[in-house]
This record gives structure tokens, C-alpha cells and sequence, in this order.
């Protein structure tokens, strides 16, 4: 498997800041759906040989789930940082894929991380409202009630590293694409990653746009 590479400390989603210091509401109602698998897709939006014979990628990644508060440490700590090949959170699934591009439906790679009954019932215990608070009135219940909810509530930290060789340029790039999505903005845990690769051999990657504001 190649080698993956650290979490960008960018991607990091679970810092909170508000007006309005409240209670810590309670887990997500029992009619709400809760996901039973997670789906990541990564298409490839362009390249320049990604018609030539030759061109292909490899894909390696691992799917991990860790609460706020140990995200939160694992900042402090460093292991966000560039160049880090620590990991945060408790892996669900790795594994890794490699296809040539030539054939259209190759271009998009499609992961399906099923949740264990624990990782569920970790999901369904995710907070539904956020404790929030007013700058200088900060009471040591908010602080209570603040740890309480980072305990709660998770985050998917997905990372990757994607091998292209594009025959067009008759070189090999090593692409990180890993994010970590707060379970509260994508309830339905579904992602999408596009990568796109430039003649000069730059590249760009996005990820989706939350399902739901925090």
C-alpha cells in the first residue's frame, strides 16, 4: 500500500464559537436515520493524458472516527501538522485500489465503509445542539457542559494519498486529498473529492460542501 500522508490542520472542522451560552442538548432523536455506511467518492476531473493509454492512479486510504476532544489533543499535540504520520481516531476501514483511466467509468473511485452497531449508537449519541458562548461570561458550567459535548460528538477523518502517472506527462504525482467532516454537517455521511491535474502538472482538490450547518 502507498505510503499515506498526514491530515492538513485546514481541514479541521470542529472548533466552535458562538454568542449564546445553553444547554447541552441531548443524543439525536431515535426516528433520525442514522447512517449504517459511509461513502466516499473520488473522480477525477481532468488530466492531461487522461485519454492516453498508460495514464492510471492508485489510491490508499484509511477511514477513521475520533470525538472532538480527542481531535481537539491531537492539535495541541501536533499531529495535524505537515509531515506527521501519527493518526488520530480509531481506523473503521482501510484499503487501497488501482485502475487505468482510459475507460470513463475508472476515473471515479467509489468507497463504501460500512459502521459497526458501536459506531452507530456513537453516531445516534451526537449532540443537537451546541453549547455556545458569550465572550467573557464564560461560567464554569458552560466549560462542563462544553467538555461533555466534545466527548459526543465525532468526526470521520478520512486520509489519502493518490499516486497519478499520466502518460501525457510522463510523471508520477503523489496527490494528499485527506479531510476530516464533523458527523453534524454530514448526517447522511456521504463525501465526494474531486481532483483535477493542470499541463504545468499543479493540481487542485476539493472536497463537498457540508449537508448541514453546524
Amino acid at each position: 500500500m502507498i505510503r499515506l500522508l498526514s491530515l492538513t490542520l485546514a481541514s479541521i472542522l470542529f472548533l466552535a464559537a458562538g454568542s449564546v451560552s445553553g444547554k447541552l442538548g441531548a443524543g439525536l432523536p431515535i426516528s433520525h436515520e442514522i447512517p449504517k455506511t459511509a461513502t466516499v467518492e473520488i473522480i477525477l476531473l481532468g488530466a492531461p493524458g487522461i485519454n492516453d493509454e498508460g495514464s492510471r492512479w492508485e489510491i490508499a486510504y484509511e477511514f477513521r472516527i475520533a470525538n472532538q476532544a480527542t481531535c481537539y489533543e491531537a492539535w495541541k499535540q501536533g499531529k495535524f501538522k505537515d509531515g506527521s504520520r501519527e493518526r488520530v481516531g480509531e481506523l473503521i476501514k482501510e484499503g487501497d485500489v488501482k485502475k487505468i483511466f482510459r475507460s470513463p467509468e475508472n476515473r471515479k473511485v467509489l468507497f463504501q465503509i460500512p459502521f459497526s452497531p458501536e459506531i452507530q449508537e456513537r453516531l445516534r449519541n451526537e449532540p443537537r445542539d451546541r453549547v455556545k458562548f458569550t465572550p467573557g461570561k464564560i461560567t464554569p458550567e458552560d466549560i462542563q457542559l462544553s467538555r461533555e459535548q466534545e466527548m459526543r460528538a465525532q468526526s470521520f477523518l478520512f486520509y489519502s494519498v493518490i499516486n497519478i502517472y499520466d502518460a501525457r506527462l510522463k510523471k508520477t504525482l503523489m496527490i494528499p486529498a485527506s479531510f476530516t467532516w464533523s458527523f453534524s454537517s454530514y448526517p447522511q455521511a456521504r463525501f465526494e473529492i474531486k481532483v483535477e491535474i493542470n499541463s504545468d502538472s499543479s493540481y487542485s482538490v476539493n472536497t463537498s460542501v457540508p449537508t448541514k450547518t453546524s
